[in-house]
């Protein structure tokens, strides 16, 4: 399985931001992948959506304030291939 995010340090806080399908922005995807995401990836894990307006973020609440104020241009995105 691929996966299309990034893993960020921000102010002493380490989380990985995960791009999801339209309609996939939800509690239940978030436990999933949260559960299912490597060991490695940092936690919280924050959901990201596309939108017409840019990108929408779910997650903890602190995190996803911080990404509303920033660029998606600023994220280090990235591919990864999760076994």
């Amino acid at each position: 399985m691929k996966l299309f995010g990034a893993v960020v340090k921000e102010q002493g806080v380490s989380f990985t931001i995960i791009q999801v399908k339209h309609g996939y922005l939800n509690q239940v995807t978030l436990n999933q992948l949260q559960r299912e995401a490597p060991v490695n990836m940092p936690r919280p894990v924050i959901l990201a959506e596309s939108s017409s307006s840019g990108l929408r973020y779910f997650g903890r609440p602190d995190v996803v304030r911080f990404l509303s104020n920033i660029s998606a241009d600023q994220i280090p995105w990235q591919e990864f291939d999760v076994r």
